[in-house]
């Protein structure tokens, strides 16, 4: 299927009777007739004939005076395109107008109309290397990707960031649907996270429907405002404005007590990346969220058991906070939780901190944990698991001298805390909480 070459190494054949050609040759390969190595190997060379016959082409015809494809050329603009992104049909705008007329509501491809059920925008990188490229070749400076990204941030995201915040003081199918978007928006865009430090009471703005005068009873809006909470959360800057914003940690402790579990799960992972700065945590702890967090982890759903978890590990490095943990009865709840074998590595955590309190240690012993430790120690579990595990028998073996006594009357347990000092594969605080249990016990004996 040899095809004659015009002196420069391109096709003979005009760029019609190519794409009849490469239309030929993908229909054999698609239909399976006569398709071989050889037919797939002509098809792409024609197809890169025809590719390099349209660029010819086009530049043949240059645009005000440059002789840039008018491929390269936005749909919209009719200017080289700085940052090409592609709709979900496939058709690539660049980003700065395609942008624009997607904010002013429009929800149909201004090319081809056709209906868009996903507006969001995909960089087409290899159309930005091939304007690049193009760019280089004819002299033509393209603008800095940088400077485009930060017009588009600083001008159109911040006019629409602006919008989306006044249509949650309107009615309640506005709220929802610019609920929804900001959602999306806070999830995949750094530059709106970071609009809700910059913009005076944008904050009150976004929480304002589900303020204390105007409580929307509807799932759908808090589980999104509480999920654009965790979003902005991410970043360490927007953690610190929660000294200032008080009201934001009272909505989250306020969205634990949800009807829906995700809510509640969003709602308990907000608290735990909030929970990261120690001013946060006393805010926490004083806006009463130790309770619910407790409630979550007695429930079914693993996700929000684990993210009620985190937030109260990091919440317990407070001393107020633990006690007002021991007043919620966390120590039943977590005990009940290990009985069950549910999330067994982070109860052993959670336990482990409460350890250190007289009080917890009392209701362990009063509940009669130590059996259950041992037997947890025994299984097959992380090593930090059984390095809690351990420094939570140590714990109680410290206060309460009958629980030694009952430990050396259990060879196995005595045997397997002895193992578990001189094992080569545990921890180094787990040795040291065996060695000292082990020492107990060898006093006891003696």
């Amino acid at each position: 299927m040899a095809e004659a070459e015009d002196p420069d190494g391109g096709s003979a054949k005009s760029p019609h009777e190519l794409k009849r050609e490469v239309s030929r040759l993908l229909e054999m390969i698609a239909q399976g007739d006569e398709c071989t190595l050889e037919t797939v190997d002509e098809a792409i060379r024609t197809l890169q004939l025809f590719t390099e016959s349209r660029l010819k082409t086009a530049e043949k015809k240059p645009r005000g005076g440059r002789g840039i494809p008018e491929e390269f050329l936005c749909p919209i603009s009719k200017r080289v395109m700085v940052d090409p992104v592609v709709l979900e049909n496939g058709q690539t705008f660049d980003r700065l107008p395609i942008q624009d007329w997607l904010n002013e509501g429009h929800r149909r491809c201004p090319q081809t109309l056709e209906y868009l059920r996903d507006t969001r925008l995909t960089p087409n990188r290899l159309v930005r290397r091939l304007i690049a490229k193009c760019c280089k070749e004819q002299g033509v400076k393209l603008p800095n990707l940088m400077e485009a990204e930060g017009k588009i941030a600083g001008v159109c995201n911040k006019d629409y960031f602006e919008s989306l915040l006044d249509r949650m003081s309107t009615s309640l199918d506005d709220q929802k649907a610019a609920a929804k978007e900001l959602r999306d928006l806070t999830n995949r865009q750094a530059s709106f996270r970071a609009f809700f430090g910059e913009s005076a009471g944008a904050l009150q703005k976004l929480l304002n429907p589900l303020s204390p005068n105007k409580v929307a009873d509807d799932p759908s809006l808090e589980e999104d405002l509480t999920a654009i909470v965790l979003n902005l959360s991410i970043i360490d800057s927007n953690k610190e404005l929660m000294k200032d914003n008080p009201f934001v940690i009272s909505f989250l402790v306020g969205s634990l007590n949800s009807r829906t579990h995700r809510t509640r799960s969003v709602a308990a992972a907000a608290l735990s990346e909030l929970a990261i700065l120690d001013l946060n945590r006393h805010l926490i702890g004083e806006a009463g969220a130790i309770g619910p967090l407790i409630n979550v982890i007695g429930e079914r759903n693993i996700v929000a058991i684990v993210n009620a978890s985190s937030a109260l590990s990091k919440l317990f490095r407070l001393t107020e906070n633990r006690k007002n943990a021991i007043r919620a009865q966390a120590t039943s709840v977590i005990l009940q939780r290990i009985v069950r074998r549910i999330c067994v590595d982070e109860m052993m955590g959670l336990l482990a901190s409460l350890s250190c309190d007289q009080d917890a240690v009392e209701e362990l012993r009063d509940f009669g944990a130590v059996p259950l430790l041992l037997t947890v120690l025994g299984e097959i579990r992380p090593e930090r698991c059984k390095e809690n595990c351990v420094a939570i028998l140590d714990e109680i073996c410290s206060y309460d001298p009958h629980t030694v006594k009952q430990i050396r009357k259990n060879e196995d347990a005595s045997g397997l805390l002895l193992r578990l000092s001189v094992s080569t594969t545990a921890t180094a605080r787990a040795q040291r909480k065996a060695t000292s249990t082990v020492k107990k016990i060898m006093k006891i004996a003696s």
